[in-house]
C-alpha cells in the first residue's frame, strides 16, 4: 500500500506559478495546477486512502541521491535498479510552450511503472481520464489537465498505467491544456529543459550570498524564488496546507497564501543580498496593489496570490496527515487585527529606501503609518494570530520602531514629528505597562510570561542588546523556552511546548547573539537549527525535538528569511560590523 512521505523526504519543482511536492521515491503527493493555492489533483501528502498521486516503481528500486542542477528548480534523483543506477529528472517550465510538470526517465535494467491516480478537488472526486488511441496521451478534461508519455497508458484499477521496458528511456509531461500549445515531443521537451535551465540561472544571479554557510543560504534564497508566484509578485508562506504543527493535533492551517509580515521580513532578509530590487519592488508593489484591489483602509493579514482577501475556511473530509485533522482550506485570519503586520511593512519598507534611494509606492506606505499612528491604543490579535485580543508587546514595540525608521522619509517635519511623537507614546506604554516583575518584556501588557518575538528588538535596534530589559528577556527565554540551542515561542490559546521548537524565532535568538557579540552562541544555535534542514536545504515551520522530524507546514519561507537574517547577521559580526537597522 502507497504510503504518505514524511515532510523531511520531500522536495519541491516550480514554475513560480505554482509548485509540486515529491518524495526520495519519486512519489509526487502534491501539486495544485494554475496557481498555489488553486485545488490540489495531487493530494497523497493529507489523505492515505483518498488522495492522487504520481508513483514510480521498480524492482529492487534504491534511493541513493538527488540535487539541483546548480540553483535552479530542475531536481535529479539517482537510484539503483537491480544495483544499477537509474535517475529521474523532475521540473516545470517557466515562460515556454507548454506549463506543467515534466519528468525525464533514464534508462533502467528492469522495468519502470509509472502509477498515476488523479483527484480533484484534494481527492474528494474522481476524474475518468480518456485515452487517445494510440494511448500516448491521457485526456483529464474536467480539471483540463493531459498526461503525454513516452510509452503507451493503460487503465488498472482507476490508476493509468505506462511502462517503459528495460535498457529503454522515457518521459512524461502533465500538460495544462488551457493554454495551447504545440505538439508534445521528446524534442519539446529537450527544449523546455535547457530553456528552463536558462531561466533559473537569471533568476539565481539576482540574489547572490558569500559568506558562511553559503550553500545552505543560497538554497534558501531558491526556496524563497521557488514560492514566489511571479504573476504579482506575492511569496506564499508554504506550497501546503493542513501540515500538523502536532501530530495527531488540530492546529493545521492554509499557508498557501501571502502573509503580508512574512513578506515585509523576507524583504528585509533579501534586500541584504540584492543588487537588483525586483524582489523588494514587488514587495511594495503587491503592498499598494492589495489596498488599492480591495478598497481598504488597512492591510488585511494576508492575501491570495492575486491580492484578494480570503475571508473564510473550509474543512475537508480528508484523513490528514498522520490523522491530523481538521484538513482545511482558506483561512480566517484576515478578520483579525494584528498591528505587527502592518508595522513590519513600515520596517521593511524603510530597509528597501535606505538600499536602493528611491520611495517607490509611498503613498501606500504612508497610509499604513498613519493607521499604525491613529490605531496603535486598541488591542490586537499578536504574531501569532491568537483569536483573544491583548496589548501584545511586540504588537507595540513593532509599530514604535516602524513610525520611527518611517519618519526619516517623510513628506514634511510636521508629518515626521507626528510619528515620532506617536512612537514615544507607544514607547512610554511599552516601559509602564508591558514589562514582567523582573523587567523583562512581557508577552503582553500585565502578563508574567516573555515571547521569542522579543527576540526581534535587537535587529531593528528597539533597544540595546546589553539592556537591562533585553538582558532580562532573554533570561526568560532560556531559562523557560529553550533546549538544546532551540526555542519555543509563547501561545496564549495552546501550550506551546507541545509543538515542536520555532525554527524562525531560533534564528531570531541567533542573530541576538550575533550582533551582541556572543559569536559561539550564535553560531550553536544556527548549528541547532540546521539539523532540521533537510538534505535540499528546506525548512517546515517547527522542529520535533523529541522525533527529529519536521512539523508544520513545508517548505516555510519565514523560516528561510529568518535562518538569512542570522547568517548575515553572523558573517556582518565575525567582520566587525553591525547588522542592525538604525
Amino acid at each position: 500500500m502507497i504510503r504518505q512521505p514524511q515532510i523531511n523526504d520531500l522536495a519541491l519543482i516550480s514554475d513560480r506559478q505554482t509548485g509540486a511536492l515529491l518524495d526520495k521515491q519519486g512519489t509526487i503527493s502534491w501539486f495544485c495546477p494554475t496557481r498555489f493555492d488553486a485545488e490540489a489533483v495531487f493530494s497523497l501528502l493529507l489523505d492515505q486512502q483518498k488522495g492522487g498521486f504520481w508513483l514510480v516503481e521498480a524492482e529492487d528500486k534504491q534511493f541513493v541521491s538527488r540535487a539541483y542542477h546548480e540553483r535552479s528548480s530542475v531536481l535529479t534523483t539517482q537510484y539503483t535498479v537491480a544495483g544499477q543506477p537509474f535517475s529521474i529528472t523532475d521540473w516545470m517550465p517557466i515562460d515556454f510552450a507548454f506549463t506543467g510538470i515534466c519528468r525525464q526517465f533514464s534508462n533502467a535494467t528492469g522495468e519502470i511503472t509509472n502509477r498515476i491516480r488523479l483527484k480533484p478537488d484534494y481527492g474528494l472526486r474522481d476524474c475518468i481520464p480518456v485515452l487517445a488511441d494510440d494511448s500516448l496521451s491521457v485526456n483529464f478534461p474536467s480539471v483540463s489537465l493531459c498526461l503525454y508519455t513516452s510509452h503507451p497508458s493503460t487503465l488498472e484499477e482507476n490508476e493509468l498505467v505506462f511502462r517503459i521496458p528495460a535498457n529503454e528511456t522515457g518521459w512524461a509531461v502533465l500538460v495544462d491544456e488551457r493554454k495551447p500549445h504545440p505538439p508534445i515531443t521528446v524534442e519539446l521537451l529537450q527544449d523546455s529543459l535547457r530553456h528552463i535551465k536558462n531561466v533559473w540561472k537569471q533568476l539565481a544571479s539576482l540574489l547572490v550570498y558569500d559568506g558562511p554557510y553559503e550553500k545552505e543560504v543560497n538554497d534558501s534564497i531558491r526556496a524563497i524564488q521557488q514560492l514566489t508566484y511571479a504573476k504579482t509578485g506575492g511569496i506564499i508562506a508554504a506550497a501546503t496546507t493542513s501540515l500538523p504543527e502536532v501530530i495527531g493535533g488540530k492546529r493545521n492551517y492554509d499557508y498557501r497564501f501571502v502573509w503580508m509580515r512574512d513578506v515585509a521580513l523576507i524583504t528585509g532578509s533579501i534586500v541584504q543580498v540584492d543588487e537588483v530590487g525586483e524582489v523588494e519592488e514587488n514587495f511594495l508593489s503587491f503592498m499598494c496593489g492589495a489596498l488599492g484591489k480591495n478598497d481598504q483602509a488597512n492591510l488585511s493579514p494576508f492575501y491570495s496570490v492575486e491580492k484578494e482577501v480570503i475571508a473564510s475556511a473550509e474543512q475537508l473530509e480528508l484523513g490528514g496527515y498522520r490523522n491530523s485533522r481538521p484538513v482545511q482550506i482558506g483561512n480566517t485570519a484576515s478578520k483579525q487585527l494584528q498591528l505587527d503586520s502592518d508595522a513590519n511593512i513600515l520596517i521593511a519598507a524603510k530597509l528597501v529606501y535606505d538600499r536602493f534611494g528611491k520611495r517607490e509606492h509611498w503613498e501606500a506606505v504612508c497610509k499604513v503609518a498613519n493607521f499604525l499612528a491613529e490605531n496603535w491604543k486598541r488591542e490586537d490579535n499578536g504574531i501569532w494570530e491568537e483569536e483573544v485580543r491583548k496589548h501584545y508587546t511586540t504588537s507595540k514595540a513593532y509599530t514604535a520602531r516602524g513610525l520611527e525608521f518611517i519618519a526619516k522619509y517623510a513628506d514634511s517635519p510636521a508629518q515626521a514629528a507626528y510619528w515620532k511623537e506617536t512612537a514615544s507614546q507607544i514607547r512610554k506604554f511599552v516601559h509602564d505597562h508591558c514589562m514582567t516583575k523582573q523587567g523583562a518584556f512581557a508577552v503582553y501588557a500585565g502578563s508574567e510570561e516573555v515571547d521569542i518575538a522579543a527576540a526581534l528588538f535587537t535587529p531593528w535596534s528597539y533597544t540595546e542588546p546589553d539592556s537591562r530589559e533585553m538582558k532580562a528577556t532573554v533570561q526568560a527565554l532560556e531559562t523557560d523556552y529553550c533546549r538544546n540551542h532551540l526555542y519555543w515561542r509563547h501561545l496564549e490559546e495552546f501550550d506551546s511546548k507541545k509543538e515542536g521548537a520555532f525554527l524562525a524565532g531560533t534564528f531570531w535568538m541567533a542573530h541576538h547573539y550575533a550582533i551582541a557579540g556572543n559569536l559561539p552562541k550564535a553560531k550553536a544555535i544556527i548549528e541547532a537549527g540546521l539539523a532540521y534542514q533537510n538534505d535540499l536545504g528546506y525548512f517546515s515551520e517547527e522542529a520535533g525535538i523529541n522525533s527529529g522530524e519536521m512539523l508544520g507546514n513545508f517548505p516555510q519561507t519565514f523560516v528561510h528569511s529568518s535562518f538569512i537574517c542570522a547568517v548575515n547577521g553572523l558573517k556582518l559580526a565575525m567582520a566587525g560590523k553591525d547588522s542592525r537597522a538604525f
